[in-house]
């Protein structure tokens, strides 16, 4: 069992650089298998980098708002689905936090990958 509520977090490491504006409570996440569980914090601004799911991502929006690159806003109280293999990137304008669950890793893409997909 993990607690949540009063969570302790950490600054979020990506791509072996640390952020300072994203933050992250890790609950069952597993870094070599990329499966598992975190809560993850994005200050106001903070996006992801344009990235692809090898396994499917879900999260949940506890508060705030993230903004897909296609547009989309997902608010507080949204589930999300993503299918293995999907590609995005997202923008939190007034920041939020998540619940987030991977079943597998992630992939950077560079940009001719993300140049390509948009």
């Amino acid at each position: 069992m993990s607690r949540v509520t009063g969570a302790a977090y950490e600054p979020m490491t990506i791509d072996n650089r640390v952020c300072d504006d994203v933050w992250w409570h890790n609950i069952s996440f597993d870094e070599e298998s990329g499966r598992g569980s975190y809560l993850m914090l994005l200050a106001p601004g903070a996006s992801s980098w344009p990235h692809e799911h090898v396994g499917m991502e879900e999260f949940y929006v506890l508060e705030g708002e993230l903004v897909d690159f296609d547009g989309h806003i997902y608010a507080a109280g949204d589930f999300v689905c993503l299918r293995a293999g999907s590609r995005h990137s997202s923008i939190s304008p007034s920041g939020c936090k998540l619940i987030v669950t991977h079943h597998g890793r992630t992939r950077k893409l560079n940009d001719n990958e993300w140049t390509a997909e948009t």
